[in-house]
């Protein structure tokens, strides 16, 4: 019995993406990620600068209280994701004050580029996939398997290179 008990706290401990305060920051931000890259896609300025502002808060929270766990990645990656904190700040920042679609996408690509660094640490089935388009030569996080490329012009142009 105690066996099973100690397997099974192991189980949820080992498995446990979650922040003990609710969704991980990973969570969090890809959300706002996501709406942003969905508003970029129909070459749109619509909630851009306003889930730019919410991904750069839910990281200086999560740099003030850093933790992997919070992080919602391995221990491993967490020392990625601390690392790279001031980096994807500094792009959540200038999404957040973009005023053209060029300054979006600018900003949004520096964000992407340690968001799949950061990904990597996080459980395999709450991974978005990762995306690229060899006509811009910039890759994108994204959900499923249908190309949505938010950098202009060419919808359709990419495909998926890790999901």
């Amino acid at each position: 019995m105690n066996k099973t008990v100690l397997i099974c706290v192991l189980s949820l401990l080992m498995g446990a993406t979650t922040w003990a305060g609710g969704q991980s920051s990973f969570e969090a931000v890809i959300e706002h990620y996501e709406s942003v890259r969905l508003a970029l896609l129909g070459d749109s300025m619509d909630g851009v600068n306003e889930n730019g502002k919410a991904i750069a808060s839910e990281l200086r929270a999560l740099g003030a209280d850093f933790s992997p766990e919070r992080a919602g990645a391995s221990t491993e990656t967490g020392s990625v994701v601390q690392a790279k904190l001031d980096e994807m700040i500094a792009a959540a920042d200038a999404v957040a004050s973009a005023k053209s679609l060029e300054a979006a996408r600018d900003g949004f690509y520096a964000l992407t580029k340690p968001m799949v660094q950061w990904r990597e640490g996080v459980a395999q089935n709450d991974r978005p996939a990762v995306a690229y388009c060899p006509m811009h030569k910039r890759s994108w996080l994204q959900p499923g398997e249908e190309i949505g490329n938010p950098y202009g012009g060419m919808p359709g142009c990419g495909n998926i290179v890790s999901e």
